[in-house]
């Protein structure tokens, strides 16, 4: 079995971070249980029981990936000084046009000149992939100040008489803006990410076709099993045991996974920040959407370790361990092992090798 490390002469270790501003934005339309009920012919308790979803936030005429983005980004900048970001990532599977980057246009409607501006498109993975991405540039030095936006717009690409689709998403933006803090700030003690190409059908739009199919049983168990060991290695790298965490944020995809979660990982339940009740999965958004929801309510103490995560269609996934007032002179932490996760089968073979049950109902990351 290989084994892999988190190094202590990494930038991305030794660099302490700080969120400058946040921002989040939601569509002005509301699809509750009742009326979904009704169009199918179901119980609103039937959809809550099968997401734990009450009602979702979509977009109107007129409401975009790019209008949303531009409107959370707006409030990032608000909370800042003067001083622009010279870079702007955008993370979204759901971009303004085809074949077009969404970032350059947020960035133009922001009035921030010809900066750096490009896309990532991890699915539901966007928003920790984009993090991580972010902070990663920051380390290097590539840039002094990244405005991340992460904006999904997934209602637009669904099928009216699809049940299992329409129950589950919603639309959302989130932007933080990100900067080195040379005194004291956010440790990014350990990250993991990785992909599985087996499982790129599981969720898509077929050619030809303008709404998403989707494979909701393989996603639900691609979602509680690999998004368990994530978040357990994610733990393992920053040389934590899963009861030292304070906060864990992941994909809001279905309140039953999160929940499979909970159980799978051995958090308490109480640590885990859950927002999907009223909005759904925002996709992209949704990790940082979390996130923003919990600064808006406090700031995390000194000390504080957040665990986040996601996974979503592709397959992708990231995680990451990140430690609040962390003084920059701190000695960062020895190599500490961790398993390397390259050994595993392919998550379409895994069944036979892992002995997990399939869930009978259909969900989706």
């Amino acid at each position: 079995m290989m084994m892999s490390t988190v190094a202590s002469n990494s930038p991305l270790i030794r660099t302490r971070f700080r969120i400058s501003g946040f921002g989040s934005a939601y569509p002005s339309g509301t699809l509750t249980n009742r009326e979904l009920a009704d169009q199918f012919g179901v119980t609103p308790f039937w959809i809550e029981s099968r997401c734990g979803i009450q009602s979702r936030v979509v977009v109107a005429p007129g409401e975009t990936t790019h209008s949303l983005g531009v409107a959370a980004a707006k409030q990032a900048l608000a909370t800042q000084s003067a001083q622009q970001p010279d870079c702007l990532i955008c993370a979204t599977f759901t971009p303004e046009y085809r074949l077009c980057p969404t970032a350059p246009a947020i960035a133009r409607s922001l009035g921030l000149g010809p900066i750096a501006a490009f896309d990532v498109n991890a699915a539901c993975s966007g928003g920790a992939v984009g993090l991580l991405t972010a902070l990663s540039l920051l380390a290097a030095g590539t840039f002094e100040r990244i405005l991340l936006v992460a904006s999904d717009t997934t209602t637009r690409h669904l099928a009216a008489e699809d049940v299992h689709t329409r129950i589950l998403f919603g639309d959302g933006a989130a932007a933080l803006l990100l900067e080195n803090d040379v005194r004291r700030g956010i440790a990014l003690r350990s990250w993991v990410a990785g992909s599985d190409g087996t499982g790129a059908a599981m969720f898509h739009v077929p050619d030809g076709e303008s709404t998403v199919s989707m494979q909701g049983r393989e996603l639900f168990r691609f979602a509680t099993e690999r998004g368990c060991e994530v978040l357990r290695e994610a733990c393992l790298l920053a040389q934590l045991s899963v009861a030292d965490v304070d906060c864990v944020l992941v994909h809001q995809a279905n309140l039953r996974i999160v929940k499979r979660l909970q159980e799978r990982t051995g958090i308490a339940p109480e640590k885990w920040h859950v927002n999907i009740g009223k909005i759904g999965n925002t996709a992209a958004a949704s990790v940082l959407l979390t996130l923003a929801s919990l600064l808006q309510g406090r700031t995390p103490a000194d000390g504080t370790r957040i665990l986040l995560g996601a996974f979503g269609a592709g397959l992708t996934w990231c995680a990451a361990v990140l430690e609040w007032g962390v003084p920059a002179a701190n000695a960062s932490p020895p190599v500490i092992p961790g398993w390397d996760m390259s050994w595993r089968p392919s998550f379409l073979q895994a069944e036979s090798v892992l002995g997990h049950h399939t869930p009978d109902s259909v969900e989706v990351t």
